[in-house]
């Protein structure tokens, strides 16, 4: 296919510190709301420094199937979600198998952190019998792109594109690609990260790289501040929907953009 296949984005999905969807983000943001405050989801009293940006209220009971919920790592939930939420606001039902036409390149930047802390505890206090044999196949990167395949019957091109804090961008550039080149009509694009376990906190630390939360950790995130001292480590997912212009227009879909 010609280079000049354009194509456009027509659906979002987002799970994140200040918004367990998309709108609610954007509202979030349009008001100026910071996610970022005092670490909840372990004890993390023995570091000094522990604001994070939490995902709040995270429940996907009923948003995912429970068969596949008992397994997920938490970032595999968060991409799953927004993934489904991206699909429904671009209109396309994924009641049936949405076939070969539609694809997903989704990523994390390491994997299922939770999951890994979770079995790594059951192995050192219950023995190594006891980690479970669907822990390999869920803590790798490409788990959210599996699990959302699955979920929607996408069986076009799949993959997790890793490249750590550059991740979800990267997926979307190669699902444009994918799409230009005409393997697929739809794509499916994001990245996802739940990394807010005990180990890699302690990593983080250890590198010094985590900011102070002075008089307000809501301004604690200001990478352009000569007074910036570190990043905070945060969770969620992003995902959007891209399509051929082609048949964003045949199936009467309004885009939000072209990419």
């Amino acid at each position: 296919m010609s280079e000049s296949r354009r194509v456009v984005v027509t659906g979002l999905g987002a799970v994140t510190p200040i918004g367990n969807d998309a709108p609610s983000t954007w509202r979030s943001v349009l008001e100026g709301r910071s996610g970022i405050a005092p670490i909840t989801l372990f004890d993390a009293s023995e570091w000094p420094n522990t604001i994070v940006g939490e995902v709040k209220n995270w429940d996907p009971t009923g948003l995912l199937p429970a068969r596949d919920l008992r397994h997920m790592d938490r970032s595999v939930q968060f991409a799953a979600v927004s993934a489904l939420e991206a699909l429904r606001d671009a209109g396309i039902d994924y009641s049936k198998p949405l076939g070969p036409e539609v694809g997903v390149i989704f990523g994390a930047g390491a994997g299922g952190y939770s999951i890994l802390d979770e079995q790594w505890k059951i192995m050192h206090t219950k023995g190594a019998r006891r980690v479970s044999p669907f822990f390999l196949t869920n803590v790798l990167p490409d788990a959210a792109s599996g699990y959302i395949a699955m979920l929607t019957g996408a069986n076009g091109p799949n993959m997790a594109v890793i490249s750590a804090c550059a991740t979800g961008a990267g997926a979307i550039g190669e699902a444009s690609e994918i799409i230009k080149r005409g393997d697929a009509e739809v794509m499916i694009a994001g990245g996802t990260e739940a990394p807010l376990t005990p180990f890699l906190f302690s990593a983080f630390a250890a590198l010094r790289a985590i900011a102070s939360p002075g008089d307000d950790p809501a301004s604690a995130c200001k990478p352009f501040d000569i007074r910036r001292d570190g990043f905070v480590v945060a969770e969620g997912a992003g995902a959007v929907l891209l399509e051929s212009a082609e048949h964003a227009e045949a199936r009467g879909a309004t885009p939000y953009c072209e990419l």
